[in-house]
């Protein structure tokens, strides 16, 4: 289930194919091992309007019921950059 992260923000998610194995402890923006520094990627309202909250941040397939968490690394978050939309890099605080 995507949970919101903030008042403009979902939390950005990963299909079974994108965090299989892993994949999953990949930046979703630059692909980067992220290792257990990572910080949860969002999405801008834009990017989560409708049912494109259930699409995957990455290669942008439906999510389906089982997903897990879009992540960034260190330096894709770092500062403001994590407050920006995984996907299209809009403002999402």
């Amino acid at each position: 289930m995507i949970r919101p992260v903030g008042p403009m923000s979902e939390m950005a998610m990963l299909c079974n194919n994108c965090s299989f194995g892993a994949k999953k402890e990949a930046c979703a923006k630059c692909g980067d091992w992220i290792g257990s520094h990572g910080l949860q990627a969002k999405l801008c309202n834009e990017c989560s309007f409708g049912p494109k909250k259930a699409e995957c941040a990455v290669c942008g397939h439906w999510i389906g019921s089982e997903s897990a968490p879009a992540m960034l690394c260190q330096q894709c978050a770092f500062s403001s950059k994590k407050d920006h939309c995984v996907k299209c890099g809009k403002w999402a605080p």
